[in-house]
């Protein structure tokens, strides 16, 4: 019995060190796979967008707001339709990016609404009664004040006009 005691000892102090040289190898391929993937991960992180935040902040172009300017008196104009004096009304809104276009329109605004005037009495009733007419007329008008300011500053300025109320009689 003696004997059998003594060689059930070796084995268990066997099977102690085979699990701690297991574990050990267990715990040393654990670490390096970590450390694998955290370098792994730094590498990624310095080719894709490793930049300092400021850095890309400054890299995005900055949007400036929208705009909008709104003509004080509605445009009021006058035309013969069928022989029948016939009324239309027009809410004007610029809307673009560039202060200072804004402030040029507000300044020269008497030849804006001269312009604007001429363009809305020369319309035609039946043209002003369909969503074709009347987009049309929105790009003539932002194209009449994009001449002006093109020529006034070099650059279109606004980017639309548009009618915020438009009344036909």
């Amino acid at each position: 019995m003696a004997k059998a005691k003594k060689d059930a000892a070796p084995k268990d102090d066997l099977q102690v060190e085979g699990a701690q040289k297991s574990s050990n190898k267990l715990i040393i391929i654990v670490a390096a796979a970590l450390l694998g993937v955290g370098i792994g991960a730094i590498g990624v992180y310095f080719m894709v967008g490793g930049s300092e935040p400021g850095e890309a902040a400054s890299a995005e172009p900055e949007v400036a707001p929208t705009i909008y300017e709104k003509v004080e008196k509605p445009f009021i104009v006058n035309f013969q339709a069928k022989g029948k004096d016939r009324y239309l009304q027009i809410d004007v809104t610029f809307k673009g990016k560039d202060q200072k276009a804004m402030d040029l329109l507000a300044k020269h605004a008497p030849v804006i609404k001269n312009d604007l005037n001429q363009l809305f009495s020369s319309q035609k009733l039946e043209e002003l009664q369909t969503d074709e007419g009347r987009q049309a007329l929105v790009k003539e008008a932002t194209k009449v004040v994009q001449a002006f300011l093109e020529k006034e500053t070099g650059s279109p300025g606004i980017d639309m006009v548009l009618f915020t109320n438009f009344v036909m009689q």
